[in-house]
């Protein structure tokens, strides 16, 4: 029980640093232009959005861009980082490595949200989970769900 909401609040607080930090790259786009931005957005707005996200919002965070976008067009995205830096020194082994991968995940997946909130895509449900291929644990997937 404490673990879920010392992750909650880690989610949280990624969430307040991406909207806050999305707010400040995003400002000058003639996309969103200064906060006021569409309550519904069409699919091809929502796509610029995370695109947005993948680009430039994740490049100023991580200093490399996501590296594999997939979309249906109809609302659902994956956002695919094939070498995270925070998950790259855990043994691929380990159960605790892998409880360790979920915790460290709270935070970037709230950064995610607050990211496409500031965005307008505030009732989007982001879930993220790390790919183990048996060498490496630094490998990650972000699923967005817009409403």
């Amino acid at each position: 029980m404490a673990a879920e909401r010392s992750a909650a609040r880690i989610e949280r607080m990624g969430y307040d640093v991406g909207y806050r930090l999305c707010e400040r790259l995003a400002q000058h786009r003639p996309l969103w232009g200064r906060g006021r931005l569409r309550r519904s957005m069409d699919p091809k707005t929502q796509l610029e959005a995370v695109k947005f996200l993948c680009k430039e919002f994740w490049t100023e965070v991580f200093r490399k861009q996501i590296d594999k976008l997939q979309t249906n067009h109809r609302g659902v995205f994956v956002l695919k980082d094939l070498e995270l830096k925070w998950l790259r020194r855990l043994p691929p082994d380990e159960e605790s490595a892998r409880v360790g991968a979920i915790r460290m995940l709270a935070f970037p997946c709230g950064l995610i949200r607050g990211a496409l909130a500031c965005l307008g895509l505030g009732g989007a449900v982001v879930s993220c989970d790390f790919l183990a291929d048996g060498k490496t644990m630094a490998s990650c997937s972000f699923n967005i769900k817009v409403k």
